[in-house]
């Protein structure tokens, strides 16, 4: 039995019908795919499953069809940039795990992968926000611990904060081995003593470097890292002592980056 394999010029014109459809259908999910040389790779991030869902969904969209030729979506699956060899097993996982079910050579998407595909969408359209409550000494540190994990991605971190304390640093211990430096710019240090010696212990244990500078203009908090940023509502040293939103505000990094830069050349080394 012949297999399709698609011409050079099938392959051309499915370059094609999937730029176009990203374009038109899905244009806020230009985050999940990266255009070069005229094709459109999927995200290192999305595992096989999930490229596998677009697929079906892509495919829908050009054959307004609830079922997609096998065939189709292995072609648009490979187009996405994923071995060819690693189809048949994102098909075999999806459908153990319910996303998909498969019927006269044709794959069809389930109400769970419709879900899982709406997630995967739908992360595109979300602030994250992190909220920590006043009273919340006990866990006020675990949240902030697990907003690092989550969603600090660059080696180096640029903080703002007017006002520092020893315990401004003990989050940053949980990055051990994912960050290399902390650059701190503020204007006011407690407890300064005490603060030098928590910040020699935090580059011992951890191999974090940490540069602070002061710089008394400043009176805004918040964090870069790589090109993402998000404004803090209070400062880390009162952490569960008031209401405290994280709220990711990514489209003005740079100019936040360009006035941290500025103030950072301004300011005062500490230490």
């Amino acid at each position: 039995m012949n297999k399709h394999l698609p011409s050079q010029e099938e392959a051309v014109d499915l370059n094609k019908i999937i730029k176009r459809i990203l374009k038109e259908k899905l244009p806020y999910a230009s985050g999940l795919f990266h255009e070069y040389r005229g094709k459109y790779l999927a995200d290192d991030s999305l595992s096989d499953v999930d490229v596998l869902l677009l697929c079906l969904h892509i495919g829908g969209e050009y054959k307004q069809a609830y079922e997609i030729e096998y065939e189709l979506a292995k072609d648009i699956f490979v187009n996405l940039g994923r071995k060819k060899e690693n189809f048949r097993k994102a098909v075999y996982s999806s459908r153990k795990k319910g996303y998909i079910d498969k019927k006269d050579k044709k794959l069809i998407i389930l109400v769970k992968g419709v879900k899982r595909l709406e997630k995967i969408l739908g992360q595109l359209h979300k602030v994250p926000v992190f909220i920590i409550k006043s009273g919340e000494h006990f866990t006020a540190i675990k949240k902030f611990e697990r907003f690092l994990l989550e969603e600090i991605e660059d080696e180096e971190i640029w903080l703002c904060d007017p006002y520092l304390a020893p315990s401004t640093l003990f989050p940053f211990t949980i990055m051990k081995g994912r960050i290399r430096k902390i650059n701190i710019l503020t204007s006011n240090i407690q407890e300064i003593e005490k603060f030098k010696n928590y910040k020699k212990r935090l580059e011992k244990e951890t191999g974090i470097k940490v540069e602070v500078k002061i710089n008394r203009k400043i009176h805004d908090r918040y964090i870069i890292a790589g090109e993402k940023c998000w404004w803090i509502g209070t400062s880390l040293k009162d952490l569960g002592n008031k209401d405290t939103v994280i709220k990711e505000v990514s489209e003005v990094w740079h100019s936040l980056k360009q006035l941290f830069i500025e103030r950072w050349n301004e300011g005062e080394t500490f230490g």
